[in-house]
């Protein structure tokens, strides 16, 4: 009996026990504690992925084609791929700073901040002068002045003579050399100009064309020759001026070098940079098609 009465004793102390609010409190504490521990590592995994659907993919296809008149070929698809990566990588790290929501217009300025924050944070090495030169020697095809020419021409429009445009260019060219001052007056109308002043090959390639640009270039003497094929027809042409290139001596554009080896420098760190924040995400490319 007395053994009973004990054992009611304590039933009753643990009720009063657990009525306690400072243990109700607790023991919601501890819940709390240990469901949020669980919630935080699933979103934390959720967190570092990316998920790529098909669907997703297929739209990006179908925006490259309208932009460019063209499917997109596999190295396309790769590109449109890494930048549809990176775009959400860099939204995610933006939305971890609190710099906006997840709409499309604002998806893409939360990208260009993040972007701007990693330029911010990487620093560029100093660079000592014999490391520039070398860079120099090395690029040195960036820095060279291309060799420019001066030239007159007279057109001969096929449209205009039709089968004999080639027969009409060499007339015209007979007439030239035997009285040069009537070049002006022969030949037909040209949507551009007669005369170009000191224009390079890639000028002169965007007017007329490659195979015309590389028959200008040829050309040794100043002297009236032809006729010289371009994109719209025949040209009676003479070169009256030739400025060779020019290889400027590192001194002389030392800070135009500097320049250009800072920024080709700061892509490179910052491309390393975004590769290191992809590299903490799990990318998952989801095909949609049911089996």
């Amino acid at each position: 009996m007395v053994q009973l009465f004990g054992i009611i004793a304590k039933k009753a102390d643990m009720n009063k026990y657990f009525k306690d609010p400072l243990i109700h409190f607790i023991i919601l504490g501890v819940i709390v504690f240990f469901s949020h521990s669980i919630w935080q590592r699933n979103i934390t995994k959720s967190e570092y992925t990316i998920n790529v659907t098909e669907e997703e993919m297929t739209r990006q296809a179908k925006i490259f084609t309208g932009e460019n008149r063209r499917e997109p070929t596999n190295d396309d698809i790769k590109a449109l791929l890494y930048s549809y990566i990176e775009e959400r990588v860099l939204m995610r790290e933006a939305e971890r700073l609190g710099l906006g929501e997840d709409d499309t217009i604002i998806r893409r300025r939360l990208a260009q901040k993040m972007r701007f924050i990693i330029e911010d944070i990487d620093t560029l090495r100093n660079l000592r002068s014999e490391e520039l030169k070398a860079w120099y020697s090395q690029n040195i095809s960036r820095f060279i002045i291309p060799e420019k020419r001066s030239f007159m021409h007279v057109y001969i429009s096929p449209e205009a003579n039709g089968g004999e445009t080639t027969k009409v260019a060499s007339e015209i060219l007979t007439k030239i050399i035997s009285k040069p001052e009537s070049w002006e007056e022969l030949g037909d109308p040209f949507i551009l100009k007669r005369s170009f002043k000191l224009s390079s090959l890639n000028e002169v390639n965007r007017n007329f064309g490659n195979r015309f640009s590389k028959s200008v270039f040829s050309i040794t003497d100043k002297e009236w020759v032809g006729p010289i094929e371009s994109a719209y027809g025949l040209h009676i042409v003479k070169v009256d001026k030739i400025v060779s290139k020019i290889i400027p001596e590192f001194e002389d554009i030392e800070d135009a070098i500097l320049s250009q080896w800072k920024e080709e420098e700061r892509r490179r760190v910052n491309k390393d940079a975004l590769a290191k924040i992809i590299d903490k995400y799990k990318i998952n490319i989801i095909n949609d098609k049911t089996e």
